[in-house]
């Protein structure tokens, strides 16, 4: 392709593409990507309706927290069984709220470290608003019982 037909205006997101010049030779061009040009911000609020979507199923008890994380975190079924240490049979039935909710506090663990999340991360949402002019900061402190976190929300 020529060096015009390929040139965006976009700054945000640059990429070096190898196109012909003018003078009938190749070589890289910088330039900004089309695609994050147009469809980035329509991805991310995709993104925001389903994780809101799946918030509302989580509340109403229509999925269960390993469902919720392993759609969000983008595993595949088998992937979160491994790691899990359950069969894949098993997990689906995690997916559940009423098989969940029977689940052993160790098997809980090995799903909230396959998540890379706290154990109460599985039983809890910390949601934040904030406007650009102040800061929010939420942090989780381990602790020796790794069953209890310390959850801390500071204000900028």
């Amino acid at each position: 392709m020529k060096e015009k037909d390929v040139y965006v205006e976009f700054k945000p997101h640059q990429l070096v593409l190898y196109v012909e010049k003018d003078d009938d030779s190749f070589g890289p061009m910088q330039t900004g990507s089309f695609m994050a040009k147009n469809y980035l911000d329509d991805y991310f609020e995709k993104v925001e309706k389903w994780e809101k979507s799946l918030r509302e199923q989580l509340k109403k008890g229509e999925i269960s927290p390993v469902y919720y994380y392993m759609i969000l975190q983008s595993f595949g079924e088998g992937d979160l069984a491994s790691r899990a240490g359950v069969s894949k049979r098993k997990l689906r039935q995690h997916f559940q709220m009423s098989n969940f909710t029977k689940l052993k506090l160790s098997q809980i663990k090995k799903y909230a470290e396959a998540f890379d999340i706290p154990v109460a991360s599985l039983f809890q949402l910390i949601l934040s608003k904030h406007d650009e002019k102040r800061k929010i900061s939420i942090k989780q402190t381990v602790t020796q019982n790794p069953y209890f976190i310390i959850t801390k929300v500071e204000i900028a």
